[in-house]
């Protein structure tokens, strides 16, 4: 039998969960009180959970104020991406001898989930966001390191607290990324590449995401002058 979670486990779940999905978004304030009231539990563990996610870089405590999720900076939310390049880009190029062809098949029914998404209108935001991330965790998850696996599940929860992807990727970026998913399957189908290939092309595909926000930015900005 499993041991049912502590009331520490199920705030820190449940707070969690709302602050990656967007609930509670960047900024939103945690009042002890309050969340331990609608958690039905006291603010003990309210306090343990939020001290955890503290640890986790998803809530900052501000002086006179208290806990509040965290709010990034562009540059702040662009090192995240790095991050997340750089642990992707290793995951990829040391899953490509273990990938299955069933793993290939996945990947391939989400990428083309992602394509009849990106057609769709309005853009189920939310619903890009989940699909992209399942897509890359078939492939990373065959890398044989669990902590590297673990460290990017982190980086990802971070990345779509921040609500930056959320909100600019499907309409920046999506199209795109969704053939280059194509292209890095083929290079995993088709084999004969070397690791540092696959882990560079694997990089690319995310820092592409900085620049197409980047632009986007730039574009704003010129046209606001």
């Amino acid at each position: 039998m499993h041991a049912e979670p502590s009331k520490h486990e199920i705030a820190y779940r449940e707070i969690r969960a709302r602050i990656v999905d967007g609930r509670f978004g960047p900024g939103y304030r945690l009042v002890l009180s309050s969340l331990a009231r609608e958690l039905d539990v006291s603010p003990v563990p309210v306090r343990e959970a939020i001290r955890r996610l503290e640890a986790e870089g998803l809530v900052r405590f501000e002086r006179n104020v208290g806990a509040r999720v965290t709010t990034l900076r562009d540059d702040e939310w662009e090192r995240l991406v790095e991050m997340l390049a750089l642990l992707d880009g290793y995951a990829f190029a040391a899953a490509a001898p273990r990938v299955t062809p069933a793993d290939l098949a996945e990947a391939r029914d989400h990428n083309a989930r992602l394509r009849t998404l990106a057609a769709a209108e309005p853009v189920e935001h939310a619903e890009v966001m989940l699909v992209h991330r399942r897509f890359h965790r078939v492939l990373y998850r065959c890398c044989g390191n669990r902590y590297v696996i673990e460290s990017l599940d982190g980086v990802w929860d971070r990345i779509d607290a921040s609500r930056v992807l959320v909100t600019l990727y499907p309409s920046l970026r999506l199209r795109a990324a969704v053939e280059e998913h194509d292209a890095l399957l083929d290079r995993l189908e088709r084999g004969g590449d070397s690791a540092a290939e696959l882990e560079a092309c694997a990089q690319e595909h995310n820092l592409n995401a900085i620049r197409a926000i980047r632009d986007h930015a730039g574009t704003e900005s010129a046209a606001g002058q």
